[in-house]
């Protein structure tokens, strides 16, 4: 049992410390953690893919040894602040994340999760390069769990939303002034009312709005009392 206690002892001090083993190893590590976040993104059809954020956490794993490296081994051995260069990739990914982001129309905007992900996998690569192995490891676990499953609760939180966003067409301004009205006092508030298109032949009035009831009420209730209100010729949500 001394045997085996002192080869992992070994071990755990040889991957904890900065030698050749060790930077083998935080690398491989950064590419195999970032690049099961990368195939559950392309296996998503995600424009960003396994070889970028493998890229990435290997990156950030070097910049953070690099910082070891100088604190290790400059002319004032054992001084500096490792953790400086890998601050500079906490900030500097960000700009890498936001080109992953499109806004589509006023209000859907995609690729926040992607750049969330990108993010996260230069921290995990941070952690490797300083041999933080474990939060690591638990962090790209708990990573793959929410990419992997957490559309359960999105699929909850939807079914159970009272706001939906809509496009709603009316007979004319008048009425649709008269509906909005109406529909508050039976607890159903419309808000950010933008007109999309008014048709120049005819009165009608198309918008694009937010609908939100003040009571808890099933979806196709709510639609079936707003398509029933006088002045009001369709509405659907986007």
């Amino acid at each position: 049992m001394g045997g085996i206690l002192g080869i992992s002892n070994k071990i755990y001090t040889t991957l904890h410390e900065f030698n050749i083993i060790s930077i083998f190893v935080r690398l491989l590590l950064a590419m195999f953690l970032s690049g099961m976040i990368g195939v559950d993104r392309g296996m998503r059809k995600k424009v960003i893919g396994v070889k970028t954020y493998m890229v990435l956490c290997i990156g950030a794993t070097l910049v953070m040894m690099t910082g070891e490296y100088i604190h290790l081994y400059s002319n004032g051995a054992g001084t500096g602040d490792t953790a400086r260069l890998g601050a500079q990739v906490v900030s500097g990914i960000s700009f890498l994340g936001a080109g992953s982001i499109m806004v589509q129309g006023q209000r859907h905007v995609s690729g926040l999760t992607t750049a969330a992900s990108l993010w996260s996998s230069a921290c995990i690569g941070l952690a490797i390069g300083i041999g933080f192995y474990s939060g690591a490891i638990l962090a790209t676990v708990a990573i793959l769990v929410v990419l992997r499953y957490s559309h359960f609760l999105d699929n909850y939180i939807q079914q159970h939303s009272n706001t939906y966003d809509v496009y709603m067409e009316f007979e004319n301004e008048d009425k649709m002034a008269t509906a909005i009205r109406k529909l508050k006092e039976i607890d159903i508030n419309v808000s950010n009312v933008i007109i999309v298109k008014k048709k120049t032949k005819t009165p009608t009035v198309v918008v694009q709005a937010t609908l939100e009831g003040a009571h808890w009420k099933a979806e196709h209730t709510v639609f079936r009392e707003v398509r029933q209100m006088e002045g009001v010729i369709s509405v659907e949500e986007i």
